[in-house]
């Protein structure tokens, strides 16, 4: 009986901005939505920080594998002009820290394109591939540009 009725998206705080489009636009294939900014008043009450400044592109999956299709929700990537924050580096296990899962084709090809691409995988020998009694799952952890930890999960049939 909880009041969610959806996840309607995740923000991510980036370092720079134009670096992370390409990231999750041009090299993970997210449609870039829209471009906005942000300066004052309700992004300052929000955020109970004066003088807010921030830019972002809001971002979406195409639809894809998985049983979460539809429109899905949005990535916001955000990057604070004013007040600027501290670029952090958590360890995985880290708390606090998250991560999320994007649903994947072919995990094997993709592995190999982001690899090309110079992107940091943290996973040994990937793609690691669950044995069925745990799921039948392929993955593998990655970083994004300033470090933040995804994943990429092809379900096995």
């Amino acid at each position: 009986m909880g009041e969610v009725l959806a996840l309607e998206h995740i923000a991510i705080q980036v370092s720079d901005l134009e670096k992370s489009r390409h990231f999750y636009g041009d090299i993970l294939g997210l449609n870039v939505l829209e471009h906005v900014q942000h300066d004052g008043g309700a992004i300052d009450q929000m955020t109970a920080t004066k003088g807010v400044k921030m830019i972002e592109y809001r971002c979406r999956a195409p639809e894809g594998p998985g049983p979460a299709k539809g429109p899905g929700f949005t990535i916001d990537l955000i990057q604070w002009v004013t007040p600027e924050g501290n670029v952090k580096k958590p360890k995985i296990n880290d708390v606090p820290s998250a991560h999320f899962a994007f649903g994947v084709k072919d995990l094997t090809a993709t592995v190999k394109r982001l690899q090309a691409a110079g992107v940091e995988i943290v996973s040994e020998n990937p793609p690691v591939v669950f044995p069925p009694e745990e799921g039948s799952w392929k993955v593998i952890f990655f970083k994004d540009p300033d470090g933040f930890l995804l994943e990429l999960v092809e379900v096995q049939s």
